[in-house]
């Protein structure tokens, strides 16, 4: 096992995700890849909550609007790129061979084809312990992952369980 793809949302789970990535790519001597998954939908959310629908009717159209959502946009995905480089570097500060990947897309569809891709033998991604309403309105990004790949995948439980 070369390779080893660990996927990441910044959450309070991911330290524990990271931590059980980096002593299985140490034991088995594998390259850890580090994948945060951005989508279309941070742009989407920054766009409706710089719209100012509640106020006054000259506020309703400003222009500008879009501008400020792309800029927000970027700043949230500049701000990932830059925490999902830490994590990196404090891997292989810990001697784990890592490199950090920041993909735009649908988590579970690009974290499996990103692992087809580099042929990890393994899929390392948390479990938030949400419940049944979440699941089912939400779905689940680690049941989507196992359900579209072949390839060993490990769920980390929330610290919270």
């Amino acid at each position: 096992m070369n390779n080893l793809l660990v996927a990441v949302d910044f959450s309070k789970i991911t330290e524990a995700v990271i931590d059980h990535a980096a002593n299985l790519a140490k034991a088995l001597d594998a390259k850890l890849w580090v994948l945060h998954v951005t989508s279309d939908e941070t742009q989407a959310v920054v766009y409706e909550s710089t719209q100012f629908t509640g106020y006054s009717p000259e506020f309703v159209s400003m222009p500008g609007d879009i501008q400020l959502a792309r800029d927000l946009s970027a700043e949230e995905i500049k701000r990932e790129h830059n925490e999902l480089l830490g994590i990196s570097a404090k891997l292989r500060e810990q001697g784990v061979d890592s490199q950090a990947l920041l993909i735009k897309g649908a988590a579970a569809k690009t974290i499996v084809a990103k692992a087809e891709e580099l042929d990890a033998g393994m899929i390392i991604l948390g479990s938030h312990g949400h419940g049944l309403l979440h699941k089912a309105l939400l779905g689940s990004v680690s049941e989507a992952v196992m359900n579209q790949t072949n390839r060993c995948v490990l769920v980390v439980p929330s610290p919270e369980k």
